[in-house]
């Protein structure tokens, strides 16, 4: 069986591949990549993918890959945009911070800044200094289009979407609800599966929660991103009149400065394991 499983950054995906995998004999895991490449005539796979505008993996290079190659199973996993968000906004220095320590300092300022008083600077404010343009501060006209870019993406596709394809929402992965899924694949999932350490995926996974916007956004907040969250929002079935904020919003620094200052220096590591793995995988399949 070949399973196809494809979402937006930080919304999953990584752990739904495992666990999917665990669910069949001699299951092969792959995570990445163009579209394809490590496409192999295995007796079961998995095969996750990302939709990335900036890496060039935009939703017409999955249309056309599905177009061309068949699966027996495709998954779109959806996250509350606004979660989604939060992560990503977090995750910003995974790649490092070389030559970009006083945008890093300054970001960092701002989470330390939200941490102390969650309702003194708007979280939008602090993604003007997550963006990878050369130029920041983002004015916040840019840190609204990128979003509504995103999510209007996002809405058409899963539009565009028929019967042959499952949504699964990360919140039913957090609560594990997998009744669904089982059914349309055919078999269970490895629900307890974790991501193996090997990868290094394991140790950048954040919270394993939904609802952390809710501490994040003021009410400033609401009104900038409602208008850009919404079409998503509704076409991933999710509550769009459900704006309710924390009334006694908290952030807790091990999920939020803490993280953010630690993921520059498992940059080394992880290129290190990324090799070793590739290597590895082109080994094998010449064997």
């Amino acid at each position: 069986m070949k399973v196809f499983i494809l979402g937006v950054g930080k919304s999953g995906t990584t752990a739904l591949c495992y666990k999917v995998a665990e669910g069949l004999p001699q299951c092969q895991a792959f995570s990445g990549g163009r579209p394809g490449k490590y496409v192999g005539n295995y007796e079961n796979a998995v095969y996750k993918h990302t939709y990335e505008e900036s890496k060039g993996k935009g939703f017409d290079v999955y249309r056309e890959h599905l177009a061309q190659e068949s699966y027996d199973r495709k998954i779109w996993i959806a996250r509350d945009p606004r979660d989604s968000a939060v992560s990503r906004m977090l995750y910003r220095w995974h790649t490092g911070n070389f030559a970009k320590k006083k945008q890093y300092e300054a970001h960092l300022e701002r989470v330390l800044a939200k941490e102390k008083d969650p309702g003194a600077i708007p979280f939008h404010e602090i993604c003007r200094y997550a963006g990878k343009d050369r130029d920041w501060p983002l004015p916040k006209e840019a840190v609204f289009e990128e979003e509504r870019q995103r999510c209007e993406r996002m809405a058409e596709f899963l539009r565009e979407v028929d019967d042959s394809w499952y949504v699964f929402h990360f919140e039913d992965m957090v609560d594990g609800r997998y009744e669904g899924l089982n059914e349309y694949l055919g078999f269970s999932v490895g629900k307890d599966t974790e991501v193996p350490e090997s990868t290094g995926k394991a140790k950048v996974i954040r919270k394993k929660a939904y609802g952390d916007w809710r501490h994040w956004f003021t009410e400033e907040d609401v009104t900038f991103y409602r208008p850009a969250y919404l079409p998503y929002l509704e076409a991933g079935g999710y509550d769009c009149d459900d704006w309710r904020l924390e009334a006694d919003p908290r952030i807790e620094p091990r999920y939020s400065s803490e993280y953010l200052q630690s993921l520059p220096k498992r940059r080394k590591a992880d290129s290190l394991r990324w090799l070793w793995n590739t290597l590895s995988r082109r080994f094998q399949r010449r064997a």
